[in-house]
């Protein structure tokens, strides 16, 4: 299973690095380190390592992985809906076709023009918890009004 796993994600992704995850989840390049995947999105690269199943990512800007997907209109197409996998595993057995979040915290930023979205229940949680709508912080200017006015 897990060389079949590994062809696929091979098929997806744009090349091998070695390196390891920093503390900070940065991909740092070292030729004596793990072999890692790289997947490009929009702002960054998104490095996973098949072995231990870690992600990285280069700049600390992805999102997710599939980031196209949310915006593209053929992921809606037919009523279809964008699909939020659980593990990269599983977004690789889908062939890409959805996402595999990294940065919950953005989650409502992001997904928000999404018009439908099925996720796996193992995200649930994480989901339901980021998916909040956050308002900034209103304050109210009272503005001095004369008598006369």
């Amino acid at each position: 299973m897990m060389d079949d796993l590994k062809k696929k994600a091979r098929q997806l992704s744009s090349g091998i690095a070695y390196g390891f995850r920093g503390a900070d989840g940065r991909f740092e390049r070292d030729r004596n380190g793990q072999e890692w995947l790289a997947f490009e999105e929009p702002d960054d690269i998104v490095y996973w390592n098949p072995r231990t199943g870690f992600t990285a990512t280069y700049e600390g800007r992805a999102f997710a992985l599939g980031e196209l997907a949310i915006t593209n209109a053929a992921t809606y197409a037919l009523d279809d809906s964008l699909k939020i996998f659980g593990t990269v595993a599983q977004w690789i057995e889908a062939n890409g076709n959805g996402i595999f979040v990294l940065d919950w915290r953005r989650a409502f930023d992001m997904l928000h023009p999404a018009p439908r979205i099925e996720i796996d229940d193992r995200v649930e949680r994480l989901y339901r918890r980021h998916m909040n709508p956050r308002m900034p912080v209103l304050k109210v200017r009272r503005q001095h009004r004369s008598a006369a006015a």
